[in-house]
């Protein structure tokens, strides 16, 4: 329950911050989030279809076979989430465009577009390891993964994004967030697997 609350209430911080830089930041703002949310579509199918592998595979305590499966899981979202990437970086300008008919909010969108997709692989990563603790039997860790990566990446960096750098830097500050959170969530993941092959 508290896991499903934490990312409403991220969201509405990280609007509020974004309200600052005017009416265009935030329409770009939710232009950019619902492509994100298209763009990593194949990443939240995985995090549905994981958990039943990864629970089979630990009642017959195969944890190779899991730290395998995890493996190859983690390393198809990094390239494919990359391809996804080059795509969108070399047609930003024409989906900026597509996508919103006012020039602010256009050239706007063009900087999330050019900045946060590259970053969407290790958000994959990190929203993977959250399902996979899960079925792991350790949801603690599951919601400290997701409350790291929202409170002490995500919106920090945001933050400091901004007051470095304005409205592009609040666009890095989301690149770099989501970066951070996908090394911390894999470290934790690591952990995780490594004390159920020494319990085993």
């Amino acid at each position: 329950m508290i896991s499903q609350l934490l990312p409403p209430v991220s969201s509405m911080l990280a609007t509020k911050l974004i309200a600052g830089f005017g009416t265009a930041a935030v329409a770009a703002w939710a232009l950019g989030s619902r492509f994100e949310f298209f763009s990593i579509v194949v990443v939240l199918a995985l995090t549905m279809s994981m958990p039943p592998m990864v629970g089979r595979l630990l009642g017959a305590k195969e944890i190779k076979d899991i730290r395998q499966l995890v493996s190859l899981a983690c390393r198809f979202i990094l390239v494919f989430q990359f391809l996804v990437a080059i795509g969108t970086l070399m047609a930003s300008g024409f989906l900026s465009h597509l996508m919103a008919s006012d020039k602010a909010v256009s050239d706007i969108l063009n900087w999330h577009l050019m900045l946060v997709p590259i970053s969407l692989g290790a958000l994959g990563v990190c929203m993977l390891m959250v399902s996979v603790s899960n079925a792991l039997g350790r949801s603690y860790s599951a919601l400290t993964i997701s409350a790291l990566r929202l409170f002490a990446f995500f919106t920090p960096c945001l933050w400091i994004g901004a007051e470095l750098a304005g409205l592009k830097g609040l666009f890095i500050g989301v690149f770099v967030g989501n970066f951070l959170a996908g090394i911390c969530a894999w470290w934790m993941y690591l952990r995780i697997i490594e004390k159920l092959e020494q319990a085993d």
